[in-house]
């Protein structure tokens, strides 16, 4: 039975030191090559997962990227825009005005760009690291913004995060998502988008029924996917309440944990 396979990330399909080992790489590529769709699932720009989709040979055997926390399905080897799911231009700006007083660092990622008010700062170099973006200082970027983004990001330090994005909560919650994705990072998005509501969009594409997706993950970002999923599968490092509704817990992201899992259930093939 064809099966849809979702990874994160962070935490899930890269190691500790941000890579893809060879075990979980070549156990997704079997994947792919044995009829099943394999799907990376991330709140990244679809830019900024090329990398990963390339290790996974996605240009060769196809996959589908989920970028955005689910704003964007992406066929990697047809280079093709599925599903797209831009915020409203208006709400986009009513945000940024209101952000304007509040002590938080924008970002706002569009095509191959980081558009950012603070191109020097610590989390903007960070994300042109990790995604392998250009990060483009515009300062006047929350008047002056002219295309719907998919998301906006706001970053701070940890101890200083919670109380202005608890404003943009209060004042937005109720017409956009909102998730605080790292310790010093917070995302807003249109309204009912989430990692799980691409892996619905995934399976209506592709003729999959939803009892025949795996899900790999381990942050509360992933946690929808979990609700939706056949097979939720929390890697050994996620927090208590992933593996808490997980259906399994494999192994952690640096033993190889997709792998693991994989090897037992899918490809049978002997455990190391």
């Amino acid at each position: 039975m064809k099966k849809l396979i979702a990874v994160d990330v962070d935490g899930t399909l890269v190691n500790s030191e941000g890579v893809i080992t060879a075990r979980t790489r070549e156990a997704l590529i079997a994947a792919s090559k044995a009829g099943h769709e394999v799907m990376i699932v991330s709140g990244r720009p679809t830019y900024g997962l090329r990398e990963q989709a390339k290790a996974l040979a996605f240009d060769e055997f196809g996959g589908i990227l989920s970028s955005y926390n689910g704003g964007q399905l992406y066929d990697f080897k047809a280079d093709t825009i599925l599903v797209n799911h831009p915020m409203d231009f208006d709400l986009a700006k009513e945000i940024l005005e209101f952000s304007k007083s509040l002590d938080l660092i924008l970002m706002v990622p569009h095509g191959e760009v980081i558009f950012t008010d603070d191109a020097e700062n610590f989390y903007s170099s960070r994300e042109s690291g990790m995604l392998k973006m250009e990060v483009r200082g515009v300062r006047d970027i929350r008047d002056s913004l002219d295309f719907a983004p998919n998301k906006l990001l706001f970053a701070q330090d940890p101890d200083k995060l919670d109380a202005p994005c608890a404003n943009i909560r209060e004042k937005f919650g109720d017409r956009t998502e909102q998730v605080k994705s790292a310790r010093f990072y917070y995302e807003v998005m249109p309204m009912g988008l989430s990692k799980g509501s691409s892996i619905i969009e995934a399976c209506k594409i592709f003729g999959i029924d939803i009892k025949d997706t795996i899900v790999f993950g381990d942050e509360m970002n992933d946690m929808s996917m979990f609700e939706v999923a056949g097979t939720g599968v929390a890697m050994g490092n996620a927090v208590e309440p992933v593996k808490n509704v997980a259906d399994f817990v494999t192994k952690t992201n640096n033993e190889d944990g997709i792998a693991y899992y994989l090897e037992k259930f899918v490809l049978n093939k002997e455990n190391k």
